[in-house]
Parts: C-alpha cells; sequence; structure tokens
C-alpha cells in the first residue's frame, strides 16, 4: 500500500520556479506541509500564498550554512523533517574549452555541493529521527556523456555518485535516497539560454516533459511503503 502524505513534512529546494515549484505544488496537493526554499524571497512568497500549509526560508544552496539553517527552520516549525528534496540547480551550455571560470563554478557549487550539503543537513536529522526520505533530484546528463555539456554532465554525474553512496550509508538508520534522473522539462529555463545545445527540430515546449508530470513521479516514489525504496528513477520523454 501507498505512504499516506497528508502531514508529512517536506523540504523543497530551488522552489521559486519551473521543476521545484511543481514539486512544491504536488506535494501540496498531496497533504504535506512545506519548506519552501530558494534565493528569490519575492517568488517564494507569491508561491506560499497558493499553498495550504507552508513557510518560506530564503536559502542559497551552495552555503552549508544556509542549508543547515533551512533543515532548522523546518525541525523548529514542525517538530520533525520527513523528506529533503534537493531540487535546485542550473546549467550553462557551451564546448569544453569555451567555459568560463564562474560558469564551472557556478554548476559545481550549485548542481553538486548543494545536493551534498542538502543532504547533509536532512541526514543528521533524519539519523536521529531513524526515518526520513531524501530526494535528490540529478539529470538524464547524469548517465550520458552530451556534447557542449560537460561540465554540466559532470555536476550531474557526481550527484548520481554521491547519491549512490549516501544510500547505502543512510539504509542502516532508516532512511531512504532516491536518485531522480529527468530529461529535457518544458520550463522556462530553456527560453534563458544563451546557448541551445539540442538540434533545432526539437522545441522544449512541445518535446519535453511536462513539470507536472516530473513533480508527480516525485511524490510517488515518496509513497512508497515503508519498506522499499526507488533507489534511482529515470524519466524521459518519447521522442519520435
Amino acid at each position: 500500500m501507498q505512504r499516506n502524505l497528508v502531514g508529512k513534512v517536506v523540504c523543497i529546494t530551488g522552489a521559486s520556479r519551473g521543476l521545484g515549484r511543481a514539486i512544491a505544488e504536488a506535494f501540496d496537493a498531496a497533504g504535506a506541509r512545506l519548506i519552501i526554499a530558494s534565493r528569490s524571497q519575492g517568488a517564494l512568497d507569491e508561491l506560499a500564498r497558493t499553498l495550504t500549509d507552508a513557510i518560506v526560508v530564503q536559502t542559497d544552496v551552495r552555503d552549508a550554512q544556509d542549508l543547515d539553517r533551512l533543515v532548522s527552520a523546518a525541525v523548529g516549525e514542525f517538530g520533525r523533517l520527513d523528506i529533503m528534496v534537493n531540487n535546485a540547480g542550473l546549467a550553462v551550455y557551451g564546448p569544453v574549452e569555451s567555459t568560463s571560470v564562474e560558469a564551472v563554478n557556478q554548476m559545481i557549487d550549485t548542481n553538486l555541493k548543494g545536493v551534498i550539503f542538502g543532504s547533509q543537513a536532512a541526514f543528521r536529522i533524519m539519523k536521529e529521527q531513524r526515518q526520513g526520505h531524501i530526494i535528490n533530484i540529478s539529470s538524464i546528463a547524469g548517465k550520458m556523456h552530451l556534447k557542449n555539456e560537460a561540465v554540466y554532465n559532470a555536476s550531474k554525474w557526481g550527484v548520481n555518485g554521491f547519491s549512490g553512496t549516501l544510500a547505502l550509508e543512510a539504509a542502516h538508520f532508516g532512511v531512504k535516497v532516491t536518485t531522480l534522473c529527468p530529461g529535457g522539462i518544458a520550463t522556462p529555463f530553456w527560453k534563458e539560454m544563451e546557448f541551445y545545445p539540442f538540434p533545432d527540430h526539437l522545441d522544449p515546449q512541445r518535446d519535453f516533459l511536462d513539470p507536472a508530470v516530473v513533480a508527480q513521479a516525485v511524490v510517488d516514489v515518496a509513497k512508497m511503503p515503508k519498506n522499499s525504496v526507488a533507489l534511482e528513477m529515470v524519466l524521459q520523454p518519447m521522442i519520435p
């Protein structure tokens, strides 16, 4: 039987837009209590007004202390933390030789270090609780080699490697770890890209995954029975 998520305490990073917002909305529909986090205070406040039971914590996932503060806020408000979704991420595409130092640092600090720091903060609490679920949003780019995505690939391969090892360590304490690897998702992200890495015949709004579908997959993973865990899930759009 699926677990009931009503009243479960769920923390989501990168929640102000795109997939993170969709994940927050999906958990809200399932009856969870939410802690939504991102660097954008205004967007978080706007989202919180549409949710049933949510608190806002402005957070920069590149800062380990910020993530400790985020998790502490969840426990302080709700008394525990049941599910941590490390979703915040970004991508800068282009050839290896022209990827700037700034872009390298942005992707490694946000995509990889942010997941590590968020997982550490959540695991410290969940280990004491002897229960909890850490869901790390990776990418199909963490399982493939894609041209013009070398550093993004590296950050997401790192997420997959870290999450797999964390799952081994966390299981002893009753804590689940899942890595979700979606393909392209139809969010405003693609409209902001200076370098478009895909063939011209691909239209993200038409051909990529609906963020609501990916968000529902996250909720479904969280609903799995206590004695089972989806260690990894890969979602791909059906492109002819």
